[in-house]
């Protein structure tokens, strides 16, 4: 059989294994598979349950949006979260199905969002964060239908992919698994969330910010415990800093729970750590400070792999297992609780972007690779099993570019990790065009998955670059603090240095160079562009230009955090004045291409668009693409027929810049 280049069409031909969970006997397990409707224009997602020995059942199928899906204690019944994406009303509730397969059936029936839950150990009740949603007449909650008004009255009051943020707080709230009948545990103006269970099912964990000024102490986070009636709650005395992720060690003592300390430091060099704390206070012991690695981690894909993921206790409370990562992978480590040792237990040269454990060892893992787009895995006994393939028949009909790594020395001698794809049909004497793409955060990193854009820029004819440079997480915390308060210096050596390395490869036309990046990736673009002409065209999407007005998108007020603080503050306007791109515009010399959704709340609109008249008021060769109702997460999350027409123009304006 010939095989056949990747295409931008190939994004309705794959399935992508999502969350999962394993039986509590270990020999089940339970996922979500979602793929891309062209027609519908919309995602779905199905259950399915796959034995240890391979066999695969299709629990649920059709036009579904199944999420959460979870394993009752006693192995009766599967969970899951599952919201109608074809009504007007996104109804969302939880619903049960027999484990062993059968009907499901709605549990609840409410009007509200479920976030997290856990099952009580007896399986008589679920706990989950909940946010009840009041209505309203003039608050239309239909979807695509504008409301009458917003009100807003705190500053926190949009967040990318959501939209205009409800009044409403979540809090707990414990489920009857018999009768479906809802009570609700906290209360207060704060919101509670991430809730787990003691072994013995008679105390709930739960992070919340409840001091009073929160806005302006957004990630002093505190843990706190309550009684499964909802009596008896206090506070578990902790350094302040951002918590997420509590869980009970088996005895019910302990809980761990992922966090650092310095929460006025927001924007993420700053590693994560797993602690150890008493149920009842005492010292937090970090328990990983000598890996210099943060948890969880986050490998940037137009895939989607990002699942949440909780630490995990061994049964016999020795070790915890969790996800980092490290060099362009993310690996499962596990910890030893009393020798404060990590080790890496699976994950070389992969993304594993979920993993459950039944505390005896053995391991669900999904991950993905750059020649698989996501499957799962057994890890029992220190071997390996994998259990599904998923797109098999696709990747074996198809030419993949598989990446060469590419190591170099960038600011300050530091090693700087990056991997170069050629075109898979690639013929040796031969020059080609080169794009460089920058990734996002800017503390994030690229890494060992599949990544569709580039697989269809190298499947055009492009040999495509991509790196971690200084910022770039999984390489300690120096490495990614060098950017602190430094956007665009380091990392900017690190680029050019790499480009000025590939343009000596034989296989490369110099004088054929494009650069692109969304994010941080579009902000360094422009930055790039406004400070050399070494490039012959570049793509922009998602982007920063204005420092300043940079203040006016979803989590803005948390800038003087990142740098010197507020703008209008004692000599800083001249400071983020002179980091913002749009400052350099009338050195923009390489043609533009501006992509840019009018829904996106964390890069908002007018950040393109002042760019772009700039430029259009100096004469440069410039375009504008603008996506109507779509988020900052486009390429991974937005509508399947935009995401495809964005790959078009991307193809698009780099044939006519590059291949001139």
């Amino acid at each position: 059989m010939k095989k056949r280049l990747v295409s931008i069409q190939d994004l309705y031909r794959m399935k992508f294994l999502r969350e999962i969970t394993l039986s509590p006997c270990g020999t089940k397990v339970a996922f979500t598979v979602e793929w891309l409707d062209k027609k519908k224009n919309k995602y779905y997602s199905n259950l399915y349950v796959v034995s240890t020995k391979g066999t695969l059942r299709h629990y649920i199928r059709g036009k579904k949006d199944i999420k959460r899906p979870q394993w009752s204690p006693d192995g009766a019944w599967i969970s899951f979260i599952l919201t109608d994406p074809d009504k007007k009303k996104r109804k969302q509730n939880l619903w049960l199905i027999p484990s062993d397969g059968g009907e499901a059936f709605a549990l609840t029936d409410v009007d509200g969002m479920f976030g997290t839950y856990v099952w009580a150990p007896d399986s008589k009740d679920i706990v989950c964060e909940y946010m009840h949603i009041q209505k309203d007449k003039d608050r239309e909650p239909e979807r695509d239908k504008p409301p009458l008004y917003y009100h807003h009255r705190e500053m926190w009051y949009k967040l990318d992919g959501k939209g205009m943020l409800p009044d409403e707080k979540p809090h707990i709230w414990r489920v009857n698994v018999r009768s479906g009948a809802m009570k609700q545990l906290t209360f207060g103006e704060h919101g509670d969330g991430s809730p787990a269970l003691s072994a013995d099912g008679k105390w709930i964990v739960f992070v919340s910010n409840r001091q009073s000024n929160w806005l302006k102490k957004f990630l002093h986070q505190d843990l706190y415990v309550i009684r499964m009636d909802g009596k008896k709650e206090h506070r578990i005395k902790t350094p302040a800093g951002p918590k997420s992720s509590p869980v009970f060690s088996p005895e019910g003592s302990s809980i761990c729970y992922v966090g650092r300390e310095r929460p006025d430091e927001w924007f993420g060099w700053l590693n994560d750590y797993l602690y150890l704390v008493g149920r009842d206070g005492g010292k937090p012991v970090n328990l990983t400070r000598r890996l210099d690695r943060s948890v969880p981690g986050y490998i940037i894909d137009d895939l989607g792999h990002y699942a949440e993921n909780r630490p995990v206790f061994s049964e016999d409370g020795r070790f915890v297992y969790y996800i980092v990562s490290d060099r362009g992978d993310s690996k499962l480590f596990a910890v030893d609780i009393a020798k404060h040792k990590t080790v890496t237990l699976w994950g070389e040269d992969r993304v594993v972007y979920a993993f459950d454990h039944d505390g005896k060892g053995t391991f669900a893992i999904a991950a993905a690779d750059p020649g698989d787009t996501g499957n799962l895995y057994l890890i029992k006994e220190k071997k390996c099993a994998r259990l599904t393939k998923f797109n098999q028949q696709y990747l074996t009909s198809r030419r993949l570019a598989r990446p060469e790594e590419f190591t170099f020395r960038g600011d300050g001698g530091d090693m700087v990790q990056g991997w170069i794809l050629k075109p898979p049909n690639f013929r040796k004497g031969r020059k080609y065009p080169l794009i460089v793409q920058i990734h996002g955060g800017p503390y994030a990193a690229y890494g060992n998955s599949l990544f569709h854009e580039f697989q269809v820029l190298a499947a055009a004819g492009y040999v495509v670059f991509y790196s971690n440079p200084h910022g770039s997480i999984g390489y300690g915390e120096r490495y990614a603090r060098a950017l602190h308060n430094r956007w665009g210096i380091p990392d900017t050596k690190d680029i050019l240095k790499a480009v000025s390395l590939l343009r000596k490869k034989t296989y490369i036309d110099k004088k054929r160079v494009g650069i692109m990046g969304g994010s941080y990736g579009g902000y360094m673009t422009n930055w790039i562009i406004g400070h050399t002409n070494t490039f012959k065209a570049a793509i922009t999407m998602r982007s920063v230009v204005n420092m300043i007005s940079f203040f006016s998108n979803d989590f803005g007020w948390g800038f003087p955090w990142e740098f010197k603080g507020n703008w209008w503050d004692r000599n800083n306007y001249s400071f983020y004045w002179n980091m913002s791109p749009l400052k350099y515009v009338q050195n923009i010399k390489t043609p533009l291409l501006i992509i840019h959704s009018e829904q996106d709340h964390r890069c908002p609109i007018g950040q393109a668009e002042e760019l772009f008249v700039a430029l259009k008021l100096l004469g440069r060769e410039v375009e504008m693409v603008r996506f109507p109702a779509e988020p900052h997460g486009l390429s991974r999350h937005g509508s399947p027929r935009r995401r495809e027409k964005r790959l078009e123009f991307i193809v698009n304006f780099m044939d006519r810049h590059l291949k001139k």
